[in-house]
């Protein structure tokens, strides 16, 4: 196996071509590496022995924050965790499920694991025959507050932590970002949003969505298979596909991907530690 290293701009075109194996399931990693020169973030890769200028495997690090792997091997995977293993502090975990299992016994077996998620790939290429339902748009700045109140709350019901615990403005103004961006579309009835969404990575290869939330006073009235109805008909066909993770273990949710026309794909994994580390 040939020893894994940090990745600079030199391996781009190694790592566009890696990911591009499968590229609905690195929207992700393809929007980052297009947003940034691989110098500036934590990238690392494990060359292909035979093959120099190849990769067989890459995760890129957000120190303390999350770690994304793809790997066309076991082997890769495992060999990127031990170099991790030395260099960096576990943390939130989320990649196809074989290769992030294997990554994650050789890079932290032994650190405690808050959650552990079997989650699944779903993807969907075609819009719905009906438009958008009434008062689906995109959020605008006078729904910030409700809007990240939302969010906090699905990301709690999702991780079981509050986001805003340590950076409550910087968390904010990430929202606040969003909205800005055009990237969270929400349903509003009577003056009151009971339905979001948020659009995170936009590349010529798709994109991919979550957040996805309900107050949970409206839940039961179609409203998730609704919006998601109304995010297909804005964004399709003018992105190749939409793609979304959903834990597998969240009945209501796959009913309404799957009702709303989303296929399922790969396995995937999600696993967090406690917020000390």
């Amino acid at each position: 196996m040939t020893r894994p290293l940090r990745l600079d701009d030199a391996w781009a075109p190694a790592l566009e071509e890696l990911l591009l194996d499968a590229p609905h399931v690195n929207l992700f990693l393809l929007g980052y590496a297009d947003a940034l020169p691989l110098k500036r973030a934590l990238w690392y890769g494990v060359p292909d022995r035979g093959l120099g200028e190849r990769l067989d495997a890459v995760c890129l690090l957000l120190p303390g924050r999350l770690l994304v792997p793809y790997a066309r091997t076991l082997d890769a995977a495992g060999a990127l965790g031990a170099f991790l293993r030395p260099r960096h502090r576990p943390c939130m975990l989320v990649g196809p499920r074989d290769t992030a299992d294997a990554l994650w016994d050789a890079f932290a077996h032994d650190a405690p694991v808050h959650r552990r998620y079997d989650q699944r790939l779903y993807r969907l290429a075609a819009p719905p025959a009906d438009p958008a339902p009434r008062g689906f748009r995109k959020a605008v700045l006078a729904d910030l507050d409700v809007v990240a109140e939302q969010a906090r709350a699905m990301e709690f019901e999702d991780l079981g932590r509050w986001p805003d615990a340590s950076d409550r403005p910087g968390w904010v103004r990430g929202i606040k970002r969003r909205i800005d961006n055009g990237q969270t579309w929400v349903i509003e009835e009577a003056g009151e949003l009971v339905f979001q969404i948020h659009v995170g990575t936009v590349v010529r290869w798709g994109a991919q969505v979550g957040g996805t939330y309900v107050p949970p006073a409206h839940r039961g009235r179609g409203l998730g298979l609704a919006g998601m109805h109304g995010l297909a008909w804005r964004l399709l066909p003018g992105h190749r596909e939409l793609t979304l993770h959903v834990n597998e273990a969240n009945a209501p949710a796959v009913r309404t991907y799957v009702r709303a026309g989303w296929q399922p794909d790969l396995p995937m994994r999600l696993l967090t530690v406690p917020e000390d580390g």
